[in-house]
């Protein structure tokens, strides 16, 4: 009998070892297909972050984000690195026109050019269990191979900007209907103030337009020496183009040029303050880059007689090490024959612009001038901060950005 009892406990040891390591090979086992559904993550991740790159355009081919999805998701390994991640054509890249439709293959999409959002799925499948496959030793369990899946959407959002100041750019071109922004501004153009009356403003020109909508003098200086970053909305409306021109002091300390009221702590100036005027750049186009090439070596502002100005200021080299990117800087493009018999106007589209020249002694001298560096939309505008993606109002190209 004793001999019986003996049997039956080793049974019973030996199926408690077996449930025992089972359930210590659950933890292991899952741990695992938790470490396979991370690196699964990334490779979709990267799939849909480069397809949806591709998905803008006036013509979209949906052929070529398709194969850039595939091509990011194979850089990814998967099972602790050992297994390429394997994406198939038409099957693991899919694309809709809206959250609420359905994912499609890119062979049942009519129109790519509505195209939104891509997604893009991941899968390891047959993964072995390491300890868990000890559970089928008891009666009635038969544990099979894992599987384990993932997936991305990804679409493009406008990225963040540099700030604005507190102007308008004319409506380049001749006025059409309804208007278009930027029919004939060309990067490096130079566009220049307006100081007397507003009937005076037309394309080529840009006046002042406090952007917060107040339209006084006060916000005017405050954003000048400020930051403005809270970008009203294209659509959204700006007010007169009355001549409201800031005094010199606050564009100046831009260029780190301060005179009575102003010092440095009123107001950061850019890493340079080279000037760009008919004196010392007769091509009166295209400074920027040599305005890159003065900025990264903190060159000064040349001075008022080598610039052919009278700004009644001063300026030290130290000022620029401690300096940040003033000048580059975004500014609204409006309807300016719009603005006048209405005196407020949608903006159209935000502009990539350089202030040039600081401002003579009391504002009325002559214009000052910006250079026109493209439209904010445009990647390749060096106002724009690239792939970092902004909110609703942001200004800045089309970058790919996760919405699952």
């Amino acid at each position: 009998m004793r001999r019986k009892e003996r049997g039956a406990v080793a049974i019973l040891v030996a199926l408690s070892l077996v449930a025992l390591i089972g359930f210590v090979g659950l933890a292991l086992d899952l741990g695992k297909l938790y470490v396979v559904k991370s690196e699964l993550q990334n490779s979709a991740d990267s799939c849909a972050l480069a397809a949806a790159r591709d998905i803008t355009g006036a013509t979209i081919d949906l052929s070529v984000a398709e194969a850039a999805g595939i091509t990011a998701g194979h850089y990814n390994y998967a099972y602790f690195q050992n297994a390429p991640v394997q994406l198939a054509v038409e099957s693991d890249v899919l694309f809709t026109d809206s959250l609420n439709n359905a994912f499609l293959p890119k062979s049942a999409v009519s129109s790519p050019s509505t195209i939104k959002y891509v997604k893009c799925n991941t899968s390891l499948t047959n993964i072995p269990n390491w300890f868990m496959q000890v559970l089928s030793m008891l009666p009635g369990v038969t544990m099979a191979n894992a599987a384990v899946s993932a997936f991305a959407v990804a679409t493009i959002s406008p990225a963040q900007t540099t700030c604005a100041i507190p102007v308008f750019v004319c409506k380049a071109g001749t006025d059409v209907s309804p208007p278009v922004a930027g029919l004939s501004y060309t990067k490096g153009q130079w566009i220049s103030s307006k100081a007397g009356s507003p009937p005076g403003y037309g394309p080529g020109n840009f006046g002042w337009a406090a952007l917060d909508g107040s339209n006084n003098a006060v916000s005017i200086r405050n954003e000048l020496t400020g930051n403005y970053c809270n970008l009203p909305a294209t659509g959204s409306s700006i007010g007169s183009p009355g001549n409201k021109i800031t005094d010199s002091g606050a564009w100046n300390t831009r260029f780190g040029i301060y005179a009575n009221p102003y010092h440095q702590a009123d107001g950061t100036p850019d890493f340079t303050g080279y000037t760009y005027t008919s004196t010392n750049w007769p091509s009166l186009s295209n400074a920027y880059s040599d305005f890159v090439t003065k900025r990264s070596t903190f060159t000064a502002y040349q001075g008022d007689a080598a610039a052919g100005l009278s700004t009644a200021g001063s300026a030290t080299g130290t000022v620029y090490t401690a300096g940040a990117d003033r000048r580059l800087a975004l500014a609204p493009e409006v309807d300016c024959s719009q603005l006048l018999s209405g005196h407020s106007a949608p903006i159209l589209v935000w502009d990539c612009v350089l202030m040039l020249d600081p401002m003579e002694k009391g504002g009325s001298a002559g214009p000052v001038h910006l250079e026109y560096e493209g439209k904010s939309t445009d990647a390749s505008v060096p106002c724009a901060t690239h792939g970092v993606p902004g909110n609703s109002n942001s200004a800045g190209p089309l970058v790919p950005v996760l919405v699952q």
